[in-house]
């Protein structure tokens, strides 16, 4: 014979909504930049932005999120800075063959 004088179970706590960290987005952005215009301003702040905005996503407990956004910002921030230290001695060439 069932008990009927149990209590509905309480309601669910809500969890808080977890968010975007927005250093991921700006590292991902610039990382992009970094491939038109900018080569040192927009490199190098797009890679020290990615490992700050994955430090702080390991970190949240899960309130931030956009781990991968701050991956791809990272890779294309240290692709771009490769691709720059590679140009500075066809640059330096260049310049040189004009004189």
């Amino acid at each position: 014979m069932p008990d009927e004088t149990l209590s509905p179970p309480p309601p669910p706590v809500p969890q808080p909504a977890s968010r975007t960290a927005p250093t991921a987005i700006w590292s991902l952005v610039l990382a992009i930049v970094s491939f038109f215009c900018g080569w040192l301003l927009t490199a190098i702040p797009a890679v020290i932005c990615g490992h700050v905005a994955r430090s702080k996503i390991g970190k949240s407990g899960g309130a931030l999120r956009a781990k991968g956004i701050a991956t791809a910002g990272l890779i294309l921030g240290y692709m771009a800075l490769v691709l720059g230290v590679m140009g500075i001695p066809l640059l330096v060439s260049m310049i040189q063959s004009h004189r």
